[in-house]
């Protein structure tokens, strides 16, 4: 889920967030990611992590912010763990109209 690919350029640090949940608590958890608007995409997986975030904050301190005071306090959220980007550029994907990251 791409909430607004502009809105990318503006911000200065990036990160992906994994969440481990409770069983069967994806939809729930993803809802009230929903509310969190510095979460720019999201989306369920299948391997050791139940949700993938990709979050973009103005610091490494609104991250922290972002993740102590919001993600981990979602009821049914049991782990964290951040990837922290040191560097993201986006172009745009000519043949498919799509925003890419490298």
């Amino acid at each position: 889920m791409l909430r607004n690919p502009e809105e990318l350029e503006y911000k200065s640090q990036q990160a992906y967030v994994m969440i481990n949940c409770e069983d069967g608590a994806q939809e729930y958890v993803m809802e009230e990611l929903k509310s969190i608007k510095s979460i720019k995409e999201m989306t369920t997986t299948i391997g050791p992590y139940d949700i993938v975030t990709k979050i973009a904050v103005p610091s490494i301190e609104a991250l922290r912010e972002t993740i102590e005071s919001k993600i981990r306090r979602i009821q049914k959220v049991r782990t964290t763990t951040t990837i922290i980007c040191e560097q993201s550029k986006s172009f745009l994907n000519s043949t498919k109209g799509k925003m890419c990251h490298v």
